[in-house]
């Protein structure tokens, strides 16, 4: 009797460790499709990074789905990329709900109100489309291109002279060229000194196409 209770004791530990260090390798392997989804994206090869945004997605939602959740889930930026890979893998709802959750971890970032409101327009819904985009344009203005576009928006879907997914297929646009031109802003030679700051931050795909400690290369 007692080496069976000690028998199963051992395995109960074995499942506590196991289980932390599997999440871990989840986050692990969604950063890295991520990174090499953020790379291609931003070189406008979108239909390949569309396809490791697929299988970023599918890793986070492999380590979101552990109970409880390992720590490393749970930071914004991990839940940030998480949500953004949902949106390209075209994984709407958790996209939406991955934002929200991001949103309770850190009220500054802009990146939710932007993916829930495209994520709202691609599953139909006018109303939280419209009431979302404008919670992004009155809480943000650095992000020039895309409130100028998503302003447009707004108005086009309120007098009804854009459709959901022209609405969301315009923002698509104007996002991509967002990011590429802070991109390309950030490593011109007048701030060339802050690159590697930029590139080591929490959200570093905001102004660079890899985190630093990236080889830069794609591969499969």
């Amino acid at each position: 009797m007692h080496r069976i209770t000690i028998t199963i004791l051992t395995a109960i530990l074995l499942l506590a460790t196991v289980a932390p260090a599997q999440a871990w390798r989840s986050v692990q392997n969604g950063d890295k499709n991520f990174e090499r989804a953020w790379r291609t994206y931003s070189s406008r090869q979108t239909d390949k990074a569309d396809g490791y945004f697929a299988r970023s997605a599918e890793a986070y939602s492999d380590a979101l789905k552990d109970d409880p959740p390992s720590r490393t889930a749970r930071f914004p930026s991990t839940l940030a990329k998480a949500g953004i890979s949902f949106y390209y893998a075209k994984r709407y709802q958790e996209c939406v709900n991955t934002m929200k959750l991001t949103l309770t971890r850190d009220k500054r970032m802009w990146e939710p109100a932007l993916y829930t409101a495209l994520s709202y327009a691609r599953l139909g819904d006018s109303e939280n489309t419209i009431k979302t985009l404008q919670n992004f344009v009155t809480s943000l203005s650095s992000q020039r291109i895309i409130s100028d576009a998503a302003v447009i928006q707004i108005k086009a879907l309120e007098t009804g002279t854009a459709t959901l997914d022209s609405a969301a297929d315009a923002l698509d646009a104007a996002t991509q060229q967002q990011f590429i031109e802070n991109i390309n802003r950030n490593n011109s030679p007048r701030d060339i000194g802050l690159t590697a700051e930029r590139c080591n931050g929490t959200y570093w795909w905001r102004r660079n196409m890899a985190p630093c400690h990236s080889s830069g290369i794609v591969s499969d």
